[in-house]
């Protein structure tokens, strides 16, 4: 049964709600600000869990504000909420010091001697962060003959929100979406599950795919034919093929359709090639800033291994500025691009070699346990470090420094307990703020090892 409640919110958790106490348990309350006081309507679920939803802002934050999208929020228009972002009721100065505070606060849960994370870091101006994300994607439905919704899902669901905008999109992307979604609409097409858009940072290039779950429907050759031959068109033009029906974005094959195979990016002192379907950072002006972040903290002349190495995000400055760097990376398309752009950016490959394996056979080969690094680059997905790849790591011959690149404070912390565990202390741990109106942080801890 439900009932009103007032409370006060105290914190923010890692899905960006705010923490509030109700009696000896803690809630957790979507769309508030911490030193607010809210009225909520708490629902006792099994197992002594509680659900709050936010009913009204008794005594607003003075950094509340007005969201600048007509999908955010409780006040969504129609009544249906985007899932994208979650803080655009929060002046952005603001939201960078949630974040910061939130990496100190986990890190020290773990690691008491920690030091407090540096101030975050914003690619954007603070009075303007929108924009930002040079990787557009929206997923796609049909809801009736020749129609066809394309949008984002509501939180923590897979029901798809129809969007008429997306301010945190880089412009150029939102526009070639659009007109992606108005060519396989005119085209009638049944097979269209997603739209991705890549825009070029550094360079004036884009690169659409649109992701379908079979290839035979001639109505997508149509559709793309009218693509490119529209205005905007993009620059090149790919069709993935996806059948499944899981939540992965893309399939395992791709056909190239128009324009050049890979989109071009220049950071760093080296260039880029990226394919439609390899992980490139989503926002290229913060992926500068997290650069700058590991090329500062690599001493000069240090042999380098960078593991989860992409397509050589760090591992390519790196040997451009004249380190020895092997790159450990277990997904081949990612590596292919890796090898493309070395030779683009003119950089010895004795200088950088790819290693196309997953991260802990590669360390278990002959090849590195022989070689000795002054210095290791870490960036792990989500869920961080597997513990065999620490303990390999961390014994032995191992580095003077390593800098960890994360995506998420949790595994950050348990990572960096381990890794302090083993003879390291944390020098710095500075965030880089990928993704405003998001609880999302990327960090870069530089750990030394103790003499």
């Amino acid at each position: 049964m439900a009932e009103l409640v007032d409370v006060d919110v105290e914190s923010v958790n890692v899905h960006g709600d705010g923490v509030a106490r109700l009696g000896r348990s803690l809630i957790a309350v979507p769309f508030t600000i911490p030193g607010e006081r809210v009225r909520v309507r708490v629902e006792r679920l099994r197992a002594g869990a509680v659900s709050a939803a936010l009913v009204d802002v008794l005594a607003p934050s003075a950094h509340r504000v007005n969201p600048r999208c007509r999908h955010f929020g409780l006040r969504a228009e129609g009544g249906r909420t985007c899932g994208g972002c979650s803080w655009q009721h929060i002046a952005y100065p603001r939201q960078l010091e949630l974040k910061t505070d939130l990496v100190t606060r986990l890190v020290r849960e773990k690691v008491s001697s920690a030091p407090a994370a540096r101030p975050m870091l914003a690619a954007t101006p603070l009075d303007a962060p929108w924009g930002y994300r040079n990787k557009v994607h929206f997923a796609v439905d049909r809801k009736g003959p020749g129609a066809l919704v394309m949008g984002h899902y509501a939180r923590f669901s897979r029901r798809l929100i129809d969007v008429a905008e997306c301010p945190v999109h880089d412009e150029r992307g939102n526009a070639l979406a659009f007109a992606l979604r108005d060519a396989c609409e005119w085209a009638d097409t049944h097979e269209v599950k997603s739209i991705a858009v890549r825009s070029g940072q550094t360079t004036s290039e884009t690169m659409a795919t649109i992701v379908v779950s079979s290839e035979t429907d001639k109505r997508i050759r149509a559709a793309s034919r009218r693509a490119m031959a529209g205005q905007p068109a993009p620059t090149s033009l790919h069709v993935n093929i996806h059948p499944r029906g899981d939540a992965l974005i893309f399939g395992e094959r791709t056909r190239h359709v128009a324009g050049p195979e890979r989109l071009r990016e220049d950071l760093g002192g080296a260039s880029f090639l990226v394919s439609p379907t390899s992980f490139f950072q989503t926002n290229v002006r913060a992926a500068q800033m997290l650069l700058q972040q590991v090329l500062a903290s690599i001493p000069m002349g240090a042999a380098v291994l960078d593991l989860y190495a992409g397509a050589g995000l760090f591992a390519l400055p790196l040997a451009a500025r004249g380190h020895e760097v092997v790159a450990v990376e277990e997904n081949r398309g990612a590596v292919a691009d890796g090898v493309a752009s070395l030779r683009l950016s003119r950089i010895p490959e004795a200088r950088c070699r790819f290693l196309a394996r997953p991260v802990e056979a590669a360390l278990k080969s002959r090849d590195l346990s022989s070689q000795h690094f002054g210095a290791i680059v870490l960036d792990p997905p989500r869920e961080g470090c597997q513990a065999p790849v620490l303990d390999r790591l961390l014994h032995g011959r191992a580095a003077k420094t390593i800098v960890y690149i994360s995506c998420d404070p949790q595994s950050l912390a348990r990572d960096l307990a381990r890794i302090t565990a083993s003879g390291y202390e944390i020098r710095s741990m500075q965030p880089v703020d990928m993704f405003p109106h998001t609880p999302h942080v990327e960090t870069v801890a530089v750990l030394d090892r103790r003499s």
